[in-house]
């Protein structure tokens, strides 16, 4: 990523309430089980209220100018079981640094539908974000595969035995919750007891109700949130820069940056990143240089 480009579009960045005032339309994130709704759900909801639907073609298409590396490698291993070594590879910490960017990036334009990939975690405590869960029993499930994907039974219940244990795998990895946790959830949906369309009444009604909820306090809580993700997936995708642990979060006033790095060129590179990228936050870099 380049520093200096995302720093080109600072103006996009100044107090909301300088805008347009506190008066933010709201975000929606989408947790699904496999075939529950999740695609024809969020794609309703995002036609009716003029969102932005946000699934994997748009993040593909979104991350173009990131380079055919981190395309091919989302293609490869989006949502899925991570393996052990792809939790310690580089290009897998730096791809999933660039997700969470991402995420901040378009929740900071609001109007926006968020499926999957730990937008539910990374945005939780925001008051204009609705947390929404869709579930179905398995056998309601299999039998949308089979017609939609084309697929036999077994094979169908095959798929979403994996699809499902994946998804529970991958956040347990990156972001150390319970996909399954309903606490996680501002609501939750069982799509055979209720309709896609009920389903999409009711969703749309609640975010007309979250909308407007922003205050100044949680602008200023996901800015920080956006830069600190930003710095992260600034260091993490850089090929010079070595570094064994790295951490970057907001932790309500200052951006902290904690780890280890083993060069000090790799220390005066993360400097100069942040230098570009905190936009004026606060920033206490506790990185720890060991031989």
């Amino acid at each position: 990523m380049n520093a200096r480009r995302v720093a080109a579009g600072s103006d996009q960045l100044q107090p909301r309430e300088n805008r347009r005032g506190l008066n933010a339309m709201a975000i929606l994130t989408i947790s699904r089980e496999y075939r529950s709704g999740g695609q024809e759900i969020g794609t309703a909801v995002a036609e009716r209220m003029r969102y932005d639907y946000v699934g994997k073609e748009r993040i593909l298409s979104d991350l173009k100018g990131q380079g055919e590396r981190w395309i091919a490698l989302l293609n490869e291993v989006d949502e899925d079981r991570p393996t052990l070594w792809d939790r310690f590879d580089w290009e897998y910490r730096g791809l999933m640094a660039l997700m969470e960017s991402y995420i901040y990036d378009r929740a900071m334009g609001d109007r926006v539908v968020l499926v999957g990939r730990g937008a539910n975690f990374l945005l939780e405590g925001l008051p204009h974000v609705l947390r929404v869960r869709l579930t179905a029993p398995v056998e309601q499930r299999v039998e949308r595969v089979m017609c939609k994907d084309g697929v036999d039974r077994k094979t169908a219940a095959r798929l979403i035995e994996k699809m499902d244990n994946d998804r529970a795998a991958f956040i347990r990895a990156n972001f150390h919750r319970d996909w399954y946790d309903v606490a996680a959830y501002d609501m939750v949906f069982n799509s055979a007891v209720q309709t896609f369309q009920e389903i999409t009444d009711i969703v749309c009604g609640a975010l007309q109700e979250k909308a407007g909820k922003l205050s100044l306090e949680a602008w200023e809580l996901l800015r920080g949130r956006m830069l600190a993700a930003r710095i992260k997936a600034h260091i993490a995708t850089n090929p010079k820069i070595r570094i064994p642990t790295l951490k970057v979060f907001f932790d309500g006033k200052s951006i902290i940056l904690q780890g280890s790095v083993r060069r000090m060129a790799d220390l005066q590179a993360i400097g100069e990143i942040v230098t570009v990228s905190a936009q004026g936050t606060p920033v206490r870099n506790e990185l720890r240089y060991r031989l």
